[in-house]
């Protein structure tokens, strides 16, 4: 009879969590239901809580047993829920005065009890003693009490509690203890030490005693910093914390945020101690507070042991825009605990996409790009493109299908073009909830100047279309010199006159470290065929790369392989203009190119 007491006590604390006196309802547009609750002895029930269709309300019954609550016109049930006295539940059948009467009374309606804290006993770890007649510093929390029924965890019933003890982020420490690994207190759960108090809801817990000072002295150097010891309702109060604790105990459970919201499904999860009992783990969800009948096992079975276990389930068939609501229930032959209900939307939406430029272009290649948003939603990426707005050929994007929730760049590499021609294209991205087109973007197939391709930035492309000339990313020397010499040959100013300049003055300059050398004996990003380039060739690289901001040259001087009787010829970056220079100078730059 205690257990079901104790089973009654903790499912009126989990219903009655915001109960407020029926007068300050708000008001709305349904129907009311009144009346009164009384014992077998005709006396007023009090503080009773409502409960419509098995949902808890914000009622209780006033000093005088009445209640007053407003329903659902489809409301079927109505619940009474006492601490002293029970449960009863009618019917509704369209009724709007409902009375009741519970079989039990409690006796000496005419004595109003005084309270009397020394004569209350207390749990001292190897016993209990009265308050009165205690030697040592214990502090109690009676956990029944309704100022507890709101707190979400027992650190928080701790807080500003019981004299002496801290509360900081779930860490306690007690009576100046600094909060450093090792001044922690011991904690012990009906007779069990445990490592933390945050699984357990404050609405499972009749009683907290804190043990300070040599109090705690039974528990040897494991409650040196102190020991808080838990009582759970539904649980025989534990008086010699030192003995093994007796299996066999209502489960534990707790409902967590469900996760994976994804499409049509999601994972409902939660927390469940067997408390060394075989328990049966479900959970029950729709889309209304009443749950509906879908009822679902959990993935991990019939849970045993006593340890808190995560446990978790999959479903399917969710609609986007609907709030669901879950709890986990646990089962074992003692009795049933259900979790608080917790709601989750699925809030998928149909992706965003974006058709960005098209990068490394050739005459038969190019780079699609586009931008994705998949709102949380797995999400295939193509690519539709053709020489007019119909396209006519699709590619998937090298990264489909994408999930996540933030936005993702993707691409598709096309081939097989028809040099110098225009083409469209789009990006076209489809999830569970629709399709998203992406604007039509134009390109050609031919190169680009100042895009990085074949080793480098193209600075020229020729009137095939087909081939051109690249520079190195960054300068090959700050101040090597031409040649300590006049080579034979070199004088070629023309596009493409540079290789054969640069062959010219390293087989007639044998000095190390020279401009053509550096140019000629680099290898870089793959190739290994660059060259200085002809006084043309570098104009070029100034007109159509530096001029437009693009290269990372330097505003200084940088040499060509083109020489004359005079000396070398070099073009300043800084004015776009060319001139002689002797060929031993030391600070002019050097860049190599290289044909493709």
């Amino acid at each position: 009879m205690k257990a079901v007491n104790y089973l009654v006590a903790g499912f009126l604390f989990l219903v009655v969590v915001s109960a407020v006196p029926s007068y300050g309802q708000k008001n709305y547009k349904k129907n009311i239901i009144s009346g009164y609750v009384v014992d077998a002895d005709n006396y007023p029930v009090i503080s009773a809580a409502i409960m419509i269709d098995n949902n808890k309300t914000r009622v209780v019954t006033d000093e005088k047993g009445f209640y007053k609550v407003k329903v659902k016109p489809l409301a079927t049930s109505i619940t009474i829920i006492s601490f002293k006295h029970g449960i009863i539940q009618e019917a509704v059948n369209g009724r709007t005065r409902i009375n009741f009467a519970f079989s039990t009374s409690i006796l000496s309606h005419n004595v109003n009890p005084v309270y009397k804290p020394e004569e209350e006993d207390i749990n001292i770890g190897y016993g209990t003693v009265k308050k009165k007649n205690l030697t040592t510093s214990v502090s109690k929390i009676d956990g029944r009490n309704f100022q507890y029924a709101s707190f979400n965890s027992i650190y928080d019933m701790l807080q500003g509690s019981v004299p002496g003890v801290m509360v900081n982020n779930g860490n306690v420490r007690i009576r100046g203890a600094p909060f450093k690994p090792g001044y922690e207190p011991l904690y012990v759960v009906d007779g069990t030490p445990v490592n933390s108090l945050g699984e357990i809801p404050p609405q499972m817990v009749e009683s907290i005693e804190v043990l300070k000072g040599p109090s705690s002295a039974i528990y040897g150097s494991r409650g040196s910093n102190g020991a808080i010891l838990v009582d759970l309702i539904g649980t025989t109060p534990h008086r010699d914390s030192l003995a093994l604790a007796v299996p066999g105990k209502i489960p534990f459970a707790e409902t967590r945020a469900a996760t994976n919201l994804k499409g049509v499904s999601a994972t409902l999860n939660g927390v469940v101690n067997a408390n060394d009992l075989p328990t049966s783990v479900t959970f029950e969800y729709g889309t209304n507070p009443d749950y509906g009948t879908t009822t679902i096992a959990a993935a991990q079975g019939t849970v045993t042991r006593n340890i808190s276990a995560c446990v978790s389930a999959d479903i399917t068939g969710l609609k986007a825009g609907i709030t669901y609501y879950f709890r986990v229930v646990a089962s074992n032959s003692l009795g049933k605990t259900t979790g608080i209900a917790l709601p989750f939307k699925y809030s998928g939406d149909i992706p965003f996409a974006e058709t960005s430029t098209a990068t490394n272009n050739s005459p038969r290649t190019a780079q699609l790009n586009g931008i994705v948003n998949t709102h949380g939603l797995s999400t295939v990426v193509n690519f539709e493109y053709g020489t007019t707005t119909s396209y006519g050929t699709t590619l998937a994007a090298v990264q489909s299908p994408v999930s996540g929730l933030n936005s993702a760049r993707v691409s598709a590499n096309v081939t097989d073009l028809k040099a110098s021609t225009e083409y469209h294209y789009r990006i076209v991205a489809t999830n569970h909830e629709g399709t998203t087109y992406g604007e039509d973007v134009t390109f050609k197939s031919e190169y680009v100047v100042g895009e990085y391709l074949n080793g480098g930035y193209i600075f020229y492309v020729d009137e095939t279309g087909e081939h051109g000339l690249v520079c190195a990313l960054s300068d090959q020397s700050t101040n090597a010199l031409w040649g300590n010499s006049a080579p034979a040959g070199a004088c070629g100013r023309v596009i493409g006159a540079g290789y054969q300049n640069t062959a010219d003055i390293v087989l007639g300059c044998p000095e190390e470290g020279i401009a053509a050398r550096l140019c000629y004996d680099l290898e870089m990003n793959g190739y290994s065929d660059w060259f200085l380039p002809s006084i043309d060739e570098l104009l070029l690289m100034y007109t159509n790369l530096h001029s437009k901001g693009l290269g990372s040259f330097d505003d200084n001087f940088y040499w060509s392989s083109t020489q004359d009787k005079y000396g070398s010829w070099v073009v300043s970056f800084r004015y776009g203009s060319k001139s002689n220079q002797e060929r031993d100078k030391n600070t002019i730059r050097t860049r190599a190119v290289r044909a493709f």
